[in-house]
């Protein structure tokens, strides 16, 4: 009789377009939910770490740009070495490197200088595992399953965010940060096996060229794709001028107005709930124009920054996070799914880590900056340009050629090779 496990791990190759039915998505989307939990428990471990050793708010800010710095210096290179090598060897070496470096945490009370290390380390490695996860989930999906199979990944990730801070907290709490370490080291552990049995499918040999050349192969992959460019831009600008913002400024909202920090704690829980219904939704829903569906998705996270500027009551806050959270889901969808439509299957990684770096370092520019321009200008003001960017950066990308429908007229051939195609579809944009 056959267990459970072996029901879900069972061999079946789909082909009509039924996820439960490929075995190989499977094993790679519990592996990333195992992931996920790890991810979500490792910075509680590593802030109560930090904070019963003396540190103080600055000390585990400073703790976690480590995170920050290592993206921005790995991510071309993850996403390099993705398209090299087999997307599960990549994989599998990240969470391997990973639960090295988290076993050290699990040793005992460490320094805020050694957690910064091992920040930077889980960073990493996190920027070799993302892009090859997001070209291993494209090779194993059939184009019928990629919308549902990408939206369950957005599914789990928002489950973790929601779960997993509480109950990091709880273990954490309860125990020790020493036991919040070997959670994650065992999340971590599983993630890897479950990656063990799976089989990706082979993939086209490429032509091996330089390091720095197949990077700028990578790159314009982007820049000939006019919708591509500015999705990753608008993004880079969305984060730099409004999410940024509106992470620093809501918990001093929270408690200058409402009196404490339960606000804050129910917005960004909420903003989960949003996401996690944007992900729901987006399984089964194919829009006719993707681009513009997902652009006014993004956008709709201005409407954080006008609850912040304007917190009339917390049930307002909410529905604007709320809104924002599935906004962000069904925009989160649409771009990934049809950039692994676009763009050539030897090249997806690259083009995921180039997406990565912009967002990485426009991110923390941005967190950096909000408070000596508050401070300078004044939080209405602050909040105001951060409002109008909200709305105004995702809609004015609409203006890029292909936006609408997130195509282009570059048809990708054997080799990587490419060639311009105009179908009438994509005269407009």
């Amino acid at each position: 009789m056959r267990t459970r496990w072996s029901k879900l791990i069972r061999s079946a190759r789909p082909a009509d377009g039924s996820l439960v039915r490929n075995r190989e998505f499977r094993l790679l989307w519990l592996s990333f939910t195992m992931s996920v939990a790890a991810d979500q428990i490792f910075p509680v471990a590593v802030t109560i770490a930090a904070l019963n050793a003396g540190g103080t708010a600055s000390t585990v800010g400073a703790i976690f740009t480590g995170r920050w710095i290592a993206l921005i210096l790995f991510a071309l290179l993850g996403g390099l070495w993705a398209d090299r090598l087999p997307r599960r060897t990549v994989m599998i070496a990240s969470l391997a490197f990973q639960c090295c470096v988290v076993a050290i945490g699990a040793r005992g009370s460490a320094p805020a200088w050694l957690l910064a290390f091992l920040v930077f380390l889980v960073g990493s490695a996190e920027a070799f595992h993302r892009p090859a996860y997001q070209a291993c989930l494209s090779s194993v999906l059939t184009p019928a399953q990629r919308s549902a199979g990408v939206a369950l990944g957005a599914v789990s990730w928002r489950i973790g965010a929601i779960i997993g801070p509480g109950l990091g907290a709880y273990v954490v709490t309860v125990w020790s940060p020493r036991v919040g370490f070997l959670a994650v080291l065992a999340a971590y552990l599983l993630a890897l096996v479950l990656l063990l049995p799976l089989r990706e499918p082979a993939a086209a040999p490429a032509q091996r060229r330089s390091a720095v050349r197949e990077i700028a192969d990578g790159l314009s992959e982007v820049w000939r794709r006019p919708w591509v460019t500015g999705v990753i831009v608008a993004v880079a600008l969305q984060l730099m001028f409004t999410v940024a913002p509106a992470q620093v400024l809501l918990p001093l909202i929270s408690r200058d107005t409402f009196g404490g920090d339960a606000v804050y704690g129910t917005a960004l829980a909420l903003l989960s709930v949003g996401g996690l219904a944007g992900g729901v939704i987006s399984m089964r829903w194919k829009p006719g124009r993707p681009g513009l569906t997902g652009i006014i998705g993004l956008a709709l996270y201005g409407a954080v920054p006008l609850a912040l500027s304007w917190p009339v009551s917390p049930g307002f806050l909410y529905a604007c996070y709320i809104v924002a959270g599935l906004g962000l889901e069904i925009f989160a969808v649409q771009w990934v799914v049809n950039l692994q439509r676009e763009i050539p299957s030897e090249r997806l990684a690259r083009v995921t880590s180039v997406d990565w770096l912009a967002s990485s370092v426009m991110m923390p520019l941005g967190l950096a900056l909000t408070g000596p321009v508050g401070a300078v200008f004044g939080r209405p003001a602050l909040l105001a340009v951060s409002t109008v960017a909200g709305f105004a950066v995702p809609l004015a990308a609409l203006f890029f050629r292909g936006m609408t429908r997130f195509q282009s007229g570059v048809t990708p051939i054997t080799g990587g090779q490419a060639q311009e195609a105009t179908p009438t579809s994509l005269k407009a944009p």
